[in-house]
């Protein structure tokens, strides 16, 4: 018993040593506790449990905001398993850190040096002194845009599914299209199982309050609260007719890149869509669809992308071509400090910058007049590395499990691919069917979930034995032929 004891009271004081173990910690203790309670048989529909494997990846999959199932959620979860699910995506989207630093800052306790570490280290802050400004930020920026999404929707879906269905359903799809998670309750209405938003490319209210819930969820946090700053200066500078300080005032540079290449690449996204898909009529795909609605879809299976999961066409029937397209936006995600996931839209700039000032003959990275500092630079291309080798490992993993569905002409190689992005940049679009995936595939598609929205680099991190030494030693320089 003592020897047990003091192995757990080592096991614990290692995870607690360090803020990227931490946050492991608390995604690991929520998916715990997630588990447990969708195997409730009082959580479905039917009364019986669904296993301890299906909620395993359900939890998964929700508190990892990834969106793939293996049930569909509104025909297999009754209100107390879709209030589970609710309250998994919110916290998951948050993050247990977040949400703790939080209630302790504002119950006005002593924030310790350790909790604003963890709590740094969950948000990204750059340091302490906007720490506090940023929790609050992110806490009140999640249920604004949350309730608004909830109203708008609420418009739509009440008058369709009444108050009490439609209330839940318009709250469910706020809270899910903001934190980016892509589970929905459209299984058990006309448009059937796995529906997601396939019925509603004509409705422009519910297309436009998804994406623009998306949108505002994977910018990121920090480049809300600068616009937020931002807007609050220039505002202050008009009142004051001070033409002088309000020419002074500018954005971040981080939040002018994570905005300019979220719209880069949701415009580029949905141009790529729209031309690829424009003619073809395979199943629900855009070339059954009026011109509004192409509109519609294409922008929202752009910005969905992004990590949010929902779908309004049949990504099965799409073109080769278009889901490669769909791999790429995958694989990038959504902004750092978001509700997203994927390498990051900063570290996709940096990697593209990197190449270009390399072709001009630069030493150093330059991005709109600013040089970057090169352990950034260090830093996104471990995520590029280690993102990369996360989703082809798992691609070569599902590729053997599940051999015989490929070679049946189920699906293909290339669905196996989309499934691997979607896995790791935690979008939760399937174009195979995640279903229909082997015992074995889907248990190799849960801990690429939990790399994915954890992140590679934080996890590596957390399983460094030895701190960065302070100093540095000196080596013969290594003379490498490249090309």
């Amino acid at each position: 018993m003592l020897v047990r004891r003091r192995k757990t009271k080592k096991i614990v004081e290692w995870m607690l040593d360090r803020p990227a173990r931490v946050i492991i910690a608390s995604f690991l203790v929520i998916m715990f506790i997630g588990t447990i309670l969708l195997m409730l048989p009082f959580a479905t529909n039917s009364g019986k449990s669904i296993g301890f494997f299906d909620s395993l990846f359900t939890t998964v999959s929700a508190t990892y905001v990834t969106g793939l199932v293996v049930r569909d959620t509104a025909t297999t979860f009754n209100g107390f398993g879709r209030t589970v699910l609710l309250l998994l995506i919110q916290v998951g989207g948050l993050g247990l850190v977040t949400i703790y630093s939080f209630a302790v800052s504002m119950f006005r306790r002593k924030v310790t040096v350790r909790t604003r570490v963890l709590a740094q280290e969950n948000t990204g802050s750059f340091s302490y002194s906007e720490l506090k400004g940023l929790l609050k930020t992110i806490i009140s920026m999640t249920f604004g845009f949350e309730f608004i999404g909830f109203v708008l929707f609420a418009t739509q879906f009440v008058p369709e599914y009444g108050y009490g269905s439609g209330l839940f359903k318009a709250l469910f799809s706020s809270v899910s299209a903001f934190c980016n998670a892509g589970f929905d309750l459209m299984g058990d209405t006309a448009s059937g199982p796995y529906s997601s938003f396939t019925a509603y490319n004509g409705n422009v209210v519910v297309m436009l309050t998804a994406t623009f819930l998306i949108f505002s969820g994977g910018l990121g946090f920090h480049v809300w609260k600068d616009l937020i700053d931002y807007t609050v200066q220039k505002i202050r500078t008009i009142m004051k007719h001070d033409k002088k300080e309000r020419t002074n005032i500018h954005m971040k540079f981080h939040t002018r890149l994570a905005f300019f290449m979220t719209i880069a690449l949701l415009a580029s996204g949905t141009l790529l869509i729209l031309v690829l898909e424009w003619s073809n009529t395979d199943g629900l795909t855009l070339g059954n669809l009026p011109i509004s609605e192409k509109l519609n879809a294409s922008l929202f299976q752009s910005m969905s992308l992004r990590t949010a999961g929902m779908n309004s066409i049949d990504l099965l029937a799409m073109r080769d071509c278009t889901k490669v397209v769909c791999v790429i936006l995958m694989f990038i995600g959504a902004g750092a400090g978001s509700t997203g996931g994927g390498i990051k839209v900063q570290a996709f700039a940096l990697l593209i910058s990197t190449v270009k000032n390399d072709l001009m003959g630069k030493n150093e990275v330059i991005i709109h007049n600013h040089r970057v500092n090169r352990s950034t630079i260090q830093r996104a291309l471990t995520i590029f590395t280690l993102g990369l080798s996360l989703m082809l490992i798992l691609t070569c993993v599902l590729s053997f499990t599940e051999r015989r569905l490929i070679a049946s002409g189920q699906f293909t190689f290339l669905d196996v691919v989309f499934e691997s992005a979607s896995a790791f940049g935690t979008v939760g679009l399937s174009s195979a069917a995640t279903p229909s995936f082997s015992f074995w595939g889907q248990l190799a598609i849960i801990p690429v979930m939990f790399l994915g929205r954890v992140g590679p680099l934080t996890f590596a991190m957390g399983l460094v034995a030895k701190e960065r030494k302070s100093f540095q030693s000196i080596y013969p320089e290594a003379k490498i032929h490249l090309g």
